[in-house]
């Protein structure tokens, strides 16, 4: 086993060796044994799915949680932020508009255009011209 495999069994099997097929495992206990980088991977892959272990933990619930919960849903007290309308944030949502606007008929007018066919933009946009064209070609 060389070491990109070892990473790849590393990565599908994880840090803890008796988790793996017993192929495998005689051949990284063998590899761990003599290689230090090897044994260096081996321990971060324990450490990562040790600290893995710890987060996916359930919490446990007991009466005295479900009771606060319950309590704080009629106290009045709400600790959320709403964001409401006022005529400051119209003022700034219109000048936001105003400058995406600005911006993008800007960069439409700099881009350069394109010389070929355009058939979907002339279908998109009613271009007569287009439209004629394709009907007299039978492909509309």
């Amino acid at each position: 086993m060389n070491h990109d495999q070892f990473e790849q069994a590393l990565s599908r099997y994880g840090g803890h060796l008796d988790k793996w097929p017993a192929a495998l495992r005689s051949e990284a206990e063998a590899l761990t044994a003599t290689d230090r980088r090897a044994a260096t991977m081996l321990a971060a892959a324990q450490c990562l799915d040790g600290l893995l272990g710890e987060i996916a933990t359930p919490r446990p619930v007991d009466a005295a949680l479900i009771g606060r919960i319950v309590a704080g849903l009629g106290n009045g007290r709400h600790d959320d932020l709403t964001l409401r309308p006022s005529a400051r944030l119209a003022a700034w949502a219109g000048a936001a508009m105003a400058l995406f606007l600005a911006v993008g008929f800007a960069a439409g007018v700099t881009l350069p255009q394109n010389q070929g066919d355009d058939t979907l933009a002339g279908l998109a946009f009613g271009s007569s011209a287009m439209a004629s064209t394709l009907s007299t070609e039978g492909l509309l």
